[in-house]
């Protein structure tokens, strides 16, 4: 996890010293930013959200484990790997700027979350970012934004990111490499709204996994086969003797 945070970070530092980012210019509106950056700050004040009640039960690790999935699958996984040509080179437009706010405020307030769990790691990384103006233990502790909050959006990338995965995992399977292009995948879908979200998130599916096209099938295309596990441990105390 440190390794991966820590790698987040020299990606950012490398590309905003290049630029002279100044993280006191105005910020880019919310409505002005790409769906890619306020998916990453909406589910940045989820998580926002999720530690501050964990941290009020007594649960750091639980909250620990919420920073972890949100830095190593979302953050650098996701979102800095999809994002790296918006830092690349050129002036410092709109959207380049839009992309160094959001990763600075989602590295700045990561540090903030994880300084009760992990004060020196997150004390450096706040110091640098920030530019030694102050502890991250005399900060204020994040609270959330809930109208930035898009759960929809958020629904939708997550199934494009179990799309890509289960892709991927069959084209490692199959030894068919990401550089060799495919006319096509097949997604099954339950009902009109699932594919919906799988539409609404096509380009990037279809760009991460290096196909042409996505075929949606059902029940009515006699294509999937469906098998049923009985659940034991559920069936067993409620049947007893007549379980088989």
């Amino acid at each position: 996890f440190f390794g991966t945070l820590y790698n987040t970070y020299s990606f950012f530092a490398l590309y905003a010293n290049v630029d002279n980012f100044d993280y006191n210019e105005p910020q880019v509106s919310y409505a002005e930013r790409p769906e890619i950056d306020r998916w990453i700050l909406s589910l940045l004040n989820s998580l926002v959200r999720e530690v501050n009640k964990q941290m009020d039960d007594y649960e750091p690790t639980k909250a620990a484990r919420a920073i972890q999935d949100f830095v190593c699958d979302n953050l650098s996984n996701w979102y800095v790997r999809l994002n790296r040509k918006r830092f690349w080179g050129g002036e410092m437009t709109t959207d380049k700027l839009s992309a160094y706010q959001t990763l600075y405020s989602c590295l700045k307030t990561v540090a903030q979350l994880m300084a009760p769990v992990s004060p020196f790691v997150s004390d450096r990384i706040y110091r640098d970012l920030t530019g030694n103006t102050g502890s991250v233990h005399l900060s204020q502790y994040p609270v959330v934004d809930n109208s930035i909050i898009d759960g929809k959006l958020e629904e939708q990338m997550q199934v494009a990111q179990d799309i890509t995965s289960m892709v991927l995992s069959l084209r490692r399977k199959k030894n068919l490499k990401v550089k060799q292009p495919l006319s096509q995948i097949m997604v099954p879908v339950l009902d009109e709204r699932q594919r919906q979200d799988v539409e609404s998130m096509s380009q990037l599916i279809m760009s991460e996994v290096n196909v042409k096209g996505i075929k949606f099938v059902s029940n009515e295309d006699g294509i999937l086969v469906k098998r049923v596990k009985p659940d034991f441990k559920k069936l067993g105390p409620k049947f007893g003797s007549i379980m088989k």
